[in-house]
């Protein structure tokens, strides 16, 4: 039988691949981040001996150095010689430059292809332990003179045999397979493996195999599979920052060499972050790496900065990945990369393909909806059209990311490719990732024979831009997807680890506010613009919007370093507004007792706002009035050590402008009737009357002017509902359906009491407890004159796999809920019927949802949560999940001890009952002044400067005002958020010298006309429109 010869020919070929190995055993090993631990002058006398194998090393998440010398033996030269390195992972330097990493499957290391007897190796392996308790084994250290015709021979034996088993005994196929085996065996089985002429043997056997292919077998299969090479390294994920930066190195050094030794092999690699940290740690590296590029043998494929969530990030955040993604790659190779290679990240908003195409972006790559849990994603290869109807060209190969050189992965490839009939082409990628690695050697010399092979479609090694070019040439027969690309997964990732998601949100404001000031200040004074200080923080925002960090998924160390960055980013910005405020406001002459302030409204419309000011006072009566002496009305909430909080109710604060408020104590009592009544049982404010339970819940809320019942007869609202949460697989990432079936009721009621109480704000601080500890504190605002109900949250958390949501069932008639997404929002049903709606039981949010009829509706506002779901009319928001941290070895399976979202975390959501629907009672303006609150600043007046914008309808949105990139003009983002076509002008109290349209990477398509000072504009229904602006500076006064 041929297969039984082949199981004992094949380890002999196998020996053969290395037929002479001498060990390297005189190593030495030293713990610690050693400088220069790579360079061969390096003294390494005092380090410790240690001799593979066998050789155990290792200690928690540490870095070791191993160091040694290879010299050359005369029977080795004229011939290639390999490195047998088989320990953990690491990077190998060869006389003190990178040279290959290390890994379970990169051990056998090419060393040079024609060896000089006597000549000298310095060897040098940087190696991480891995975070396990375990001790490590140094298996084995040795050079070895490669036979690569034994190595090819060997590859194409094994691939026979798999490809023999696929089609199964029996079949025409395997009949036909079995007899090639068996006639390229005749040239190996009468010699014997230790003999002198086996090695010729080989060769003949080789020689037939390659030539029988060549000439007898031809495929019949139709279809054409486009093979890839790639390695997914996520920034952080089950190791931090810094050992990315090493698996960067490691990975791509690797895939250096392969390209040495096959001139076929093309590398598609994604990230430009991974690039920069290589350029800054490994210039050599670098260097050849430019060199491939500039082959076009490496090509970089993904034009975000990282691979972002996309869930999460705001629309301007996405921008700002392709700009700083496609800027770095056009700087540094002169490539403008057209492709946005997305494979691992957790669904995609629908409305993506515009900011693609108006981004340069022609083309979409993901494989991440193979993962579905409830149904097949039909199209592998699709046009994608967005919410405003822009469609981008997109693909998703059928067995996933890291397909395998195996002949059952090609046939499974063919035929999971749902589109057959219409297409002959689709892409595999392939090479070990996650944590880097990359293609194989093996796998090279397994796609030489791949393409030979009989019974399989025609294999042809590409690029990514050969593919999507030949994919393009089918784009108008393609079927179009038309919503957003929802991941059936995952559905966790938008809750988990509530303190990032909070510091983000934060952090996104908080450099919109930054620049926008930098432009006022640069504007009204000719301040320098702080580039280099906002470029770096949105670097770092940037950064830590990767996938697993951003959804809260990686290890607690990882966590905390994002937690970090976030604190720096909001630290900078602070300081950019602080300076910024310099020029924008000035000290005011203070008389005795007297207190001034300056309110800064970064939003480019009129709004009110309520105002906490600390003065340091003593006095029980005040007089607050603004710039024009008019009286502004306000309220003392709290006396301590001297200092008195007043809170102030400021009225049409300008658009991108200041008010001044002056607070000067007074003996007058002030005369106000108060519209309200205060218990914890029943609240009666100027807009609402309100009735609550012993424990703490909203059983009615009825708005006293149109007499509209908000609550669903009978139930609660703002219920803190309470699920055990513990998925079978991948705990911080899945959020298992049926949660719903599993009720905790963890949360025990302990007291209510009315902590605040009129004129202008009732609040009432409700607390609830678990029996773990954990504490949730709301303070439930009212106002006079503003319809939120505002649930000021803390929460103190010891419990762990409890997913809490905050619950309101609505008086509402509809069946449909809106979400806020990036630059637009999408309804969503809330009576699932098809499997995919069901699926769908767990949705994002940016800052606001809603439920309304034609005639009254509710909103649900956030200030750092993006989980939700509705039930017929009921809203619910996800507040905390609480897994356990992925564990460092297995975070499929299995968990650290370690617990997410424990301690103190604080947020906000808002109830907000309107008349009309969601886009009569501007909702998307009500969510943006929750999220972005007015400015106060101490003992200053607003110097006098005009409105940098404004008379902009409400369903126009301003998502950024910068300086260009180019520091020509100032860049105005702005996107039509009510799916409506709207015509409208933009003003200024600048002079507006010149006006272009750009796209969103500021490349200018267009010059608009002026027309009475003002921009005349036209958007589409949620379109995003980039203007770059020149104004008429002036002084402020």
């Amino acid at each position: 039988m041929a297969l039984d010869l082949l199981d004992q020919i094949l380890p002999s070929v196998q020996r053969h691949i290395y037929p002479a190995i001498v060990p390297i055993s005189d190593w030495k090993i030293k713990v610690g981040d050693i400088p220069n631990g790579f360079a061969p002058s390096l003294n390494d006398n005092n380090w410790t001996p240690i001799t593979p194998p066998q050789a155990r090393w290792g200690a928690y998440d540490t870095t070791f150095w191993f160091r040694s010398k290879v010299t050359i033996p005369p029977g080795f030269a004229n011939q290639p010689l390999a490195l047998l390195l088989d320990f953990s992972e690491g990077l190998l330097f060869v006389n003190g430059k990178a040279h290959h990493g290390l890994d379970g499957h990169h051990w056998a290391v090419p060393l040079t292809p024609r060896a000089r007897a006597g000549q000298t190796y310095s060897l040098a392996v940087q190696a991480h332990s891995g975070r396990k308790k375990e001790q490590n084994e140094f298996r084995q250290a040795d050079l070895a003179v490669v036979n690569p015709t034994a190595r090819a021979l060997h590859s194409g034996l094994s691939l026979l045999r798999d490809l023999e088993k696929f089609y199964g005994q029996g079949s025409p196929e395997s009949k036909e397979i079995r007899e090639l085996i068996r006639r390229s065996l005749i040239y190996l089985k009468y010699f014997k493996p230790d003999g002198e002429e086996y090695p010729n043997a080989i060769g003949r056997a080789y020689r037939f195999l390659t030539q029988t292919l060549e000439a007898e077998f031809r495929t019949e299969i139709p279809g054409k599979i486009h093979v890839l090479g790639q390695s997914h390294l996520d920034v952080a994920w089950l190791w931090t920052l810094r050992e990315t930066r090493r698996k960067a190195a490691r990975t791509f050094s690797s895939a250096l060499r392969l390209m040495e030794e096959f001139p076929e092999f093309r590398f598609a690699q994604s990230q430009p972050l991974l690039l920069d940290f290589v350029k800054s740690d490994h210039p050599e590296l670098y260097k050849l790496i430019r060199q491939r590029i500039a082959e076009g043998r490496w090509e970089p494929v993904g034009a975000m900065w990282v691979e972002p969530d996309c869930q999460m990030p705001s629309g301007e955040s996405l921008i700002r990945h392709i700009a700083r993604g496609k800027r770095f790659v056009k700087q540094e190779f002169g490539i403008d990369i057209d492709t946005a290679w997305l494979p691992d990240s957790f669904g995609f908003p629908w409305s993506l393909p515009q900011i693609l195409v108006k981004s340069g972006i022609r083309y979409f790559f993901t494989t991440k909806l193979s993962w579905n849990d409830t149904t097949a994603f039909p199209y592998n290869s699709f046009r994608w059209q967005g919410i405003d109807g822009t469609q981008v060209l997109a693909h998703m190969p059928p067995v996933g990311l890291e397909g395998q050189i195996k002949p059952a992965d090609f046939r499974k490839n063919w035929e999971r490719f749902s589109q057959q009939e219409q297409l002959s082409d689709v892409l595999q990628t392939y090479g070990h990732g996650d944590g880097g690695g990359g293609p194989t050697a093996g796998d090279l010399h397994a796609l030489s024979f791949m393409q030979q092979l009989p019974a399989l479609p025609t294999v042809r090694i590409t690029s990514l831009k050969e593919f999507c070019l030949k994919l393009e040439e089918h784009s108008k027969e393609l079927p179009v997807w038309s919503d957003d690309l929802y991941l059936e997964k995952h559905r966790g990732t938008f809750s988990t680890n509530g303190r990032i998601k909070k510091a983000h949100r934060v952090s996104e404001r908080a450099l919109y506010t930054a620049e926008l000031l930098s432009v006022l200040a640069l504007l009204c004074s000719g301040r320098k613009y702080p580039e280099a200080d906002l470029e770096k923080s949105w670097k770092r925002l940037l950064q830590n919007q990767f996938h697993d960090i951003l959804a809260g998924t990686v290890i607690q160390d990882a966590a905390e370093e994002a937690l970090k960055d976030f604190d720096r980013i909001r630290a900078v910005a602070e300081s950019v507004v602080k300076s910024s405020a310099t020029v924008l406001s000035r000290s005011v002459r203070r008389r005795a007792k007297e207190f001034h302030f300056s309110v800064f409204n970064t939003l480019p419309w009129t709004r009110s706002a309520y105002v906490e000011v600390p003065i340091k006072s003593k006095e029980r009566n005040f007089r607050v009035t603004d710039a024009r002496g008019k009286s502004v009305e306000y309220q003392i909430i709290a006396r301590a050590k001297g200092v008195t909080t007043i809170l102030c109710y400021v009225e049409d604060i300008p658009p991108v402008s200041a008010v001044h408020l002056t607070i000067i104590p007074t003996d007058t009592k002030r005369d106000i009737e108060a519209q309200w009544k205060a218990s914890t049982r029943l609240i009666e404010t100027p807009i609402y009357r309100i009735r609550m339970d012993s424990q703490g819940n909203f059983t009615s809320i009825q708005d006293k002017k149109s007499r509209k019942e908000v609550l669903k007869k009978g139930q609660r609202g703002n219920a803190l509902q309470s699920f055990h949460d513990a998925p079978d697989e991948w705990e911080a990432w899945d959020l298992e359906g049926g949660y719903d079936n599993r009720k905790a009721d963890v949360l025990r009621f302990k007291s209510a009491r009315v902590a605040e109480e009129g004129p202008l704000r009732m609040t009432i601080e409700v607390i609830r407890r678990s029996d773990r500890g954990s504490i949730v504190q709301q303070r439930i605002q009212l106002f006079h004159r503003s319809p939120l109900i505002e649930f000021r949250t803390r929460l103190v958390w010891n419990d762990s796999n409890i997913l809490v949501k905050a619950a309101f069932p609505l008086n509402v008639h509809s069946s449909a809920l809106r979400c806020e997404v990036p630059f637009g929002s999408q309804e969503r049903t809330t009576k699932p019927k098809t499997p995919a709606e069901r699926a769908k039981f767990e949705v994002p949010v940016h800052q606001w949802m809603d439920i309304s009829d034609p005639k009254f509706g509710v909103s649900l506002l956030n200030d750092g949560k993006y989980g939700c779901d509705a039930k017929e009319s009921t809203m619910r928001l996800t507040l905390i999940r609480s897994p356990h941290y992925p564990h460092p070895i297995d975070p499929r399976a299995s968990t650290d001890s370690a617990v997410t979202d424990q301690g103190d975390q604080e947020f906000s959501y808002a109830l907000y009952p309107h008349q009309g629907d969601w886009r009569k009672a501007e909702t998307v303006r009500r969510a943006r002044e929750f999220n972005h609150p007015v400015l106060v600043w101490s003992n200053v007046e607003p110097r006098e400067f005009p409105p940098l914008l404004h008379s902009l309808p409400s369903n126009i949105l301003a998502d950024s005002i910068k300086r260009a990139d180019n520091g020509d003009g100032i860049v105005i983002r702005l996107h039509e958020a009510h799916g409506q076509v709207t015509r409208c002008t933009l003003q200024s109290g600048f002079g507006i010298l010149q006006a272009e349209e750009c796209d969103l990477m500021e490349q200018v398509h267009t010059k608009l006309k002026t027309s009475k000072g003002g921009i005349p504009l036209k958007f589409s229904p949620f379109e995003i429109k980039t203007l770059r602006v020149r104004f008429r500076a002036r002084k402020s006064r």
